[in-house]
């Protein structure tokens, strides 16, 4: 029986059909016209290099990576932003909300900042703003190149932090290498209910104010996980900061893991509920360290737990320094520091003063509890000592070095 001519045409077109909707679902994702693929598992993705971006290392892709994710912000649904493998220039990236539904920010490649200062109106490099519900990952580097910018460092305006979350809330933060900040490498300010886990941040001991991660301003964060080494601190927890957990960082080069410096600003609010734990540092110029400033406004740092800490050839390895730039401002801190517990400390100081607890006269310390520190002398080194004034101390368990019987 013979075919008729018009069905043997629906047949070759549906044929036809078949085999482009198999071939546009190669790995997983269906292609649309508009620079975006769908996941078979739902969400569109976005790929920069659909719009415009250029993997050649020179080419400033600032704009084609905030039109990707213009595109993936407004989507319907799951949508996901991909900076795919290869070196990509940017300057100033604002990543605004809100947006319609989760976004992710997939980095698999090298971001890399531009070498030109001039290329940065505000204080950050990459941020992502009133935004919920986002994910920054990937496996990729951020680099910024912060060898062309360092002997700027110290001026009137800090160099820009390469990746901020500022009002984010519902965020996570993963599996992402930073290498060489300009300022900070990362920052999370004004957010709520945010997760930092599995980074790696590195950048030369001597290099300026490279925090790894600065926290300020924000509620349930949880940071854990990361191998960090820098000029600066480790990990800084700037005021503001409510129910805070930081677990499992190892630290060094760099200042250690502090709290503060409390009190530089007018505007500043109190800090309340934070747990350093199972963290390992070293060779650190300081340890476990809340530092607050002279002639600072009213606050509180209180409910501070330091726990499970292993020292390795570490500077001063328990310091409280309420006396930071004293040298310009003569009057005392008026930061209350109260119930900060340091438990399980162990390991070796560099520093002859292990232990040194030197707390405002205006605002006393109240409810400072060492209990099970365990430090020695590292190398050939003399005894330990501890220093303590102006503090109301709680005594428990091993105490080497031995605590001061007087702290007045």
């Amino acid at each position: 029986m013979a075919i008729p001519a018009g069905t043997r045409l629906i047949a070759q077109a549906a044929c036809l059909l078949l085999g482009l909707a198999c071939f546009i679902t190669i790995n997983g994702v269906v292609a649309n016209p508009f620079g975006a693929r769908r996941s078979l598992l739902g969400g569109a993705i976005f790929d920069i290099t659909k719009f415009e971006a250029k993997a050649d290392g020179i080419t400033d892709n600032a704009l084609s990576i905030i039109r990707a994710w213009k595109a993936a912000c407004q989507s319907p649904g799951a949508a996901k932003v991909v900076i795919p493998r290869g070196n990509f220039m940017a300057g100033e990236v604002i990543l605004a909300g809100p947006c319609v539904g989760q976004t992710i920010l997939e980095i698999q490649g090298t971001l890399l900042a531009n070498p030109d200062p001039s290329s940065y109106t505000g204080g950050s490099w990459i941020m992502l703003q009133k935004v919920d519900n986002v994910v920054v990952t990937g496996g990729g580097t951020i680099n910024g190149q912060g060898k062309n910018v360092w002997q700027y460092a110290g001026g009137d305006s800090p160099l820009p932090v390469s990746l901020v979350f500022q009002t984010v809330g519902n965020g996570k933060l993963h599996n992402l290498r930073f290498v060489d900040s300009m300022g900070f490498h990362s920052k999370v300010t004004d957010s709520h209910d945010i997760s930092v886990e599995h980074l790696t941040i590195t950048a030369p001991a001597n290099s300026p104010n490279t925090d790894g991660i600065h926290l300020s301003s924000s509620k349930n964060v949880k940071i854990t996980d990361c191998v960090i080494g820098t000029g600066d601190d480790c990990v800084s927890v700037g005021h503001g900061t409510l129910n805070t957990d930081i677990a499992r960082i190892t630290c060094g080069p760099g200042h250690g893991m502090s709290i503060g410096s409390l009190g530089k600003r007018v505007d500043e609010t109190d800090l309340n509920g934070l747990r350093i734990t199972n963290c390992t540092l070293i060779g650190t110029t300081n340890g476990a360290r809340i530092k607050t400033y002279h002639d600072s406004p009213k606050m509180t740092a209180s409910d501070i737990v330091f726990q499970d800490i292993k020292m390795i050839d570490v500077k001063n390895p328990i310091i409280i320094d309420q006396h930071y730039n004293s040298k310009s401002k003569p009057v005392e801190s008026k930061v209350k520091i109260s119930n900060a517990r340091f438990i399980n400390i162990k390991g070796s100081s560099i520093s002859p003063v292990a232990v040194s607890l030197s707390c405002s006269s205006a605002v006393p310390c109240e409810g400072i509890q060492l209990e099970n520190i365990d430090l020695v002398p590292s190398g050939k080194k003399g005894p330990l000592t501890s220093a303590c004034s102006h503090a109301k101390l709680l005594i428990k368990g091993i105490q080497k070095p031995a605590t001061p019987t007087n702290c007045a």
